[in-house]
């Protein structure tokens, strides 16, 4: 146990005033509501933040304990402390506690591998080991979702595996001991931000208020803080504190990544305007969920960096998943597949045969899929001897590919099939062949961002559920 006191003194009238002191128990690895910096043994997190801001309105000073998550109940019952964070507001707290307003919500929510193939039903059956906190709200829910006598099987069949800190449950799902994790969203979330490898799945529930819990004999004190935090909120301070913790929420308006010339996804028409397949997915889903869109025109070489530096909060432009760009962001539920194609100049017709020996030059968009499937297709050696002689070519943009083989500069192109189908029906360009390569595209987000990721995912499944995305597909020949 970790004691610190943060001082409880101020001078009033010429004299010096105590100002009341209360002890929060508080857990070391529960971020981003509480750390232990190690090398100063200080608190950090949102909720040492919000309640200091709360002391400071309030004229009271909190004293902070460090205690495992799931042991900070048992404390407060004894008395050992006054106050307890990061405290689910459910029917079973209610009765036990004095709660404090809500101060931010979470969902219940599960994390897993990104290669997993595991999806909700299969949690939900009990058909993948599930591990989650000691103590938590979450095994409570395990508890009642499967019944007791269920749960205790799963548990001595290492079905249900419990860990005492919420890093011990990711490091679980991260080394294959277990396939997915339940946590609150909110430092699931935040933890993801250093296991990339893992993603988020889906909500087991609706999001739940979180509150500060103390003893039913402590009203004074929750009042304060009642009190403490509307004034905190209503002068910003609050909003600067969820930004300080990189607690991600929905927002008002997003920042989109683009291409304007990413045919049939997102690009400009005759008039200038933006339009395609994903632009008008994207704002059937922003206007049902009451949020508007600034698109951003961003070269495919710099879109990841740009999610994962905040410039945009998500690309949405025809991406396709693959397992590098899985290392450095998180993607929505795939939304539509794709083969890949080559095609030629009309007036410079090519072969199927000629491009796979290798004789044809072939030009393609740098920092894309083909760079990948070219090298798997020539094998690396014989790609970089391609490149290095010419035969293999990079171009900036979809124009710059164009215009190079329109002129005769290469014999066909290399891009995704159905941008292909879209070229060959509005320009001079033929299709040569296609692929078959089983590659899903979905929208790219920075991983970690819970909110994001689960509303781009549920309107997805919407405009899907609506016939929206069978009129789109058909209406951009992806269909």
């Amino acid at each position: 146990m970790v004691l610190l006191v943060l001082g409880a003194a101020v001078v009033a009238a010429g004299c010096i005033q105590e100002k009341p002191v209360y002890t929060v128990g508080i857990s070391s690895s529960f971020a981003p509501f509480s750390i232990q910096i190690l090398q100063t043994e200080e608190a950090y997190g949102i909720d040492v933040d919000l309640l200091n801001a709360i002391g400071k309105d309030q004229g009271i000073e909190f004293i902070y304990e460090f205690w495992e998550h799931a042991d900070c109940p048992s404390k407060l019952t004894v008395g050992e402390i006054d106050l307890i964070t990061a405290t689910v507001k459910t029917p079973e707290h209610q009765k036990k506690y004095l709660l404090s307003d809500p101060y931010i919500t979470a969902g219940y929510a599960v994390v897993i591998r990104k290669n997993a193939n595991v999806t909700m039903d299969d949690v939900l059956a009990g058909n993948v080991t599930i591990t989650c906190e000691r103590g938590s709200i979450y095994e409570t829910w395990l508890k009642e979702h499967f019944g007791t006598e269920t749960f205790n099987k799963m548990i001595d069949e290492k079905k249900i595996i419990i860990k005492y800190t919420q890093d011990a449950t990711l490091y679980a799902v991260l080394t294959n001991e277990a396939e997915a994790v339940i946590g609150a969203d909110n430092v699931l979330g935040d933890k993801l931000r250093e296991y990339s490898p893992l993603t988020f799945l889906g909500y087991l529930s609706d999001k739940k208020d979180v509150v500060f819990a103390s003893n039913k004999s402590n009203e004074e004190l929750i009042a304060k803080i009642n009190a403490g935090l509307k004034n905190v909120v209503a002068s910003g301070e609050y909003d600067k504190i969820l930004q300080k913790h990189y607690v991600a929420q929905l927002k008002d308006e997003y920042r989109v990544g683009i291409s304007t010339e990413n045919w049939p996804f997102t690009y400009l028409d005759e008039d200038g305007n933006l339009t395609g397949y994903d632009i008008e997915a994207l704002e059937w889903i922003a206007e049902r969920n009451g949020f508007t869109v600034t698109y951003v025109d961003i070269p495919w070489s710099k879109n990841i960096n740009a999610i994962v530096t905040g410039k945009i909060d998500m690309w949405y432009s025809g991406m396709i998943i693959t397992d590098d760009r899985e290392s450095r962001v998180t993607f929505s539920t795939p939304y539509y597949t794709a083969g890949l194609g080559i095609g030629c100049a009309g007036d410079h017709l090519i072969t199927k045969t000629q491009f796979e020996s290798g004789t044809a030059v072939t030009g393609f968009i740098t920092r894309t899929i083909i760079e990948e499937w070219l090298t798997e297709q020539f094998g690396k050696d014989q790609y970089e001897k391609m490149v290095k002689a010419g035969v293999i070519k990079e171009y900036a943009s979809y124009n710059d590919l164009l215009d190079a083989c329109n002129a005769g500069e290469i014999d066909c192109i290399a891009v995704s099939e159905p941008l292909l189908k879209v070229i060959a029906n509005e320009t001079d360009i033929e299709i040569v062949s296609t692929y078959e390569t089983g590659d899903r595209g979905g929208v790219a987000i920075q991983n970690g961002n819970i909110p994001l990721q689960d509303v781009i995912n549920r309107g997805l499944a919407d405009l899907e559920a609506s016939g929206k995305r069978a009129e789109l597909m058909e209406k951009y020949h992806l269909s």
